[in-house]
């Protein structure tokens, strides 16, 4: 009753007030207004001046391709000649401020709370990962647990129930044996019934040994999936949502049985682990289908990250050097279209499943699709504070879309890199090449940048 009288007694309050409640609910209502993302003063109201120059120029370097195809030669070529101590003065105040949240657990409550500021949320991205032919020894896969685990809990700190955490199943299971998986489990009941297993044991049941491995690999399958355990049950326990990457497509569909199977032990009451769709794959949609009858199959929440994807070029490369049938889309705009069908699809199925059994993350840099799905999101009555349908940006790029969501009431996460500058950077430098595509596309934001600049300094 306070807090009114006090509105009554100041119209500029009751005014301010009014308004905030209107943003927050205002698209809902009405499904048919427009957003824009062209506002350079919410956008980088969070930042210093040189905190958005030196975004601009990050983000102009990343628009040449030389750059991008050759960033890890020219950090080892830069390492090399600089030596590792100026390098770093270098690169930490440009490249890795700008994408990283930091390297330990200070730095990251400072980069949490600074978004908090504006509305958006923590997705940390440990840098844990690996591929066919390298493999790790249980020491490293160990170690990488308690990284997760340790991530996990600072998620929790910053940001409490429902926090993202992501993570690589290749950081916690072997990608040889992750291959060997996936080229064993083509057929839909092969891979519900692996599904089945793994859930079954994650849940305190007898593991049989698998047929085609061998006894060293069945212990090693055992292992792995103790560590999946380890990392569910923590995420669970802390209720957080542990988002499993995709990586490469011949390790997806291990990558897919293992998220299902956790899924089937985690997600009985809500979508605990989820996994991520890939839209530049032709068959990403029959993807999202069938993997959402199996978790109801299976009686169990549904959670999902709608991306792109970042490894498109490669997947390219691979399938001529493999000589059998590209599994990308022609072209970009094909691989717009196969994402926004998939998340309105999925956005039926929140409102289908009661809100509950069915979450999404919209995680786009495209401003078209976050627009098509804010206005799907108001036609089905879907509200920004349900917390099952949110979006996702990558730390350092596109604040015009993520700071203008937070502000209209939408739950934004920004997927935050986490360690130190020389183990990053090589992460760093794969993704770029990998997001090329989203790299070279970001004029449009450094336009919006230097118009903030050029208001900063000189006033209009």
């Amino acid at each position: 009753m306070s807090i009114i009288v006090s509105l009554l007694r100041q119209p500029r309050l009751m005014r301010q007030h009014i308004a905030t409640c209107r943003s927050s609910s205002s698209l809902v209502n009405n499904p048919e207004k427009k957003i824009s993302f062209a506002d350079h003063r919410t956008a980088y109201a969070h930042l210093s001046r040189a905190e958005i120059l030196r975004a601009w120029i990050v983000l102009k370097l990343c628009s040449f391709d030389f750059l991008l195809q050759n960033s890890l030669k020219v950090l080892e070529h830069s390492q090399r000649v600089l030596g590792r101590g100026l390098l770093e003065k270098i690169l930490r105040p440009t490249l890795y401020d700008q994408f990283v949240a930091g390297d330990d657990p200070q730095s990251l409550k400072e980069t949490a709370n600074k978004l908090k500021k504006v509305g958006i949320k923590l997705m940390i991205l440990p840098s844990l990962e690996e591929d066919v032919g390298q493999k790790s020894d249980e020491n490293r896969y160990n170690s990488n647990v308690d990284v997760t685990l340790q991530l996990a809990e600072i998620a929790y700190q910053h940001g409490g129930p429902l926090s993202c955490l992501q993570t690589k199943i290749t950081a916690l299971i072997s990608a040889d044996l992750l291959l060997k998986l996936a080229e064993r489990n083509r057929d839909k009941e092969d891979q519900f019934r692996t599904i089945s297993s793994w859930a079954n044991y994650m849940t305190g049941g007898l593991l049989a040994p698998v047929s085609y491995l061998d006894k060293t690999e069945n212990i090693e399958l055992e292992k792995g999936l103790e560590r999946l355990k380890s990392v569910g049950a923590f995420a669970s326990g802390l209720q957080l949502r542990l988002l499993v990457d995709g990586e490469f497509t011949y390790l997806n569909q291990a990558i897919s049985i293992a998220a299902l199977s956790m899924a089937g032990a985690f997600n009985q009451s809500r979508p605990v682990v989820w996994n991520t769709y890939q839209c530049y794959l032709k068959d990403a949609l029959e993807k999202i289908c069938n993997e959402l009858e199996i978790t109801q199959r299976m009686g169990v929440g549904f959670g999902a990250k709608i991306v792109r994807g970042a490894y498109l070029e490669r997947e390219r490369q691979l399938s001529v050097e493999g000589n059998y049938p590209d599994p990308t889309n022609p072209s970009y705009e094909a691989t717009s279209d196969v994402y926004d069908k998939a998340v309105e699809h999925l956005l039926e199925q929140v409102v289908r499943s009661g809100g509950q059994r069915c979450n999404v993350i919209v995680a786009s840099h495209n401003e078209t699709s976050v627009l098509k799905a804010l206005k799907k999101m108001g036609s089905l009555g879907i509200s920004p504070k349900d917390n099952t349908v949110v979006f996702g940006q990558i730390y350092g790029m596109a604040s015009n879309i993520t700071v203008k969501l937070a502000s209209e009431g939408y739950i934004v996460y920004n997927s935050v890199p986490y360690g130190s500058l020389f183990d990053v950077l090589p992460y760093l430098s794969r993704r770029a090449t990998e997001n090329r595509a989203v790299l070279k596309g970001t004029r449009r934001e450094r336009t919006l940048l230097a118009r903030e600049l050029r208001a900063r300094f000189l006033g209009f």
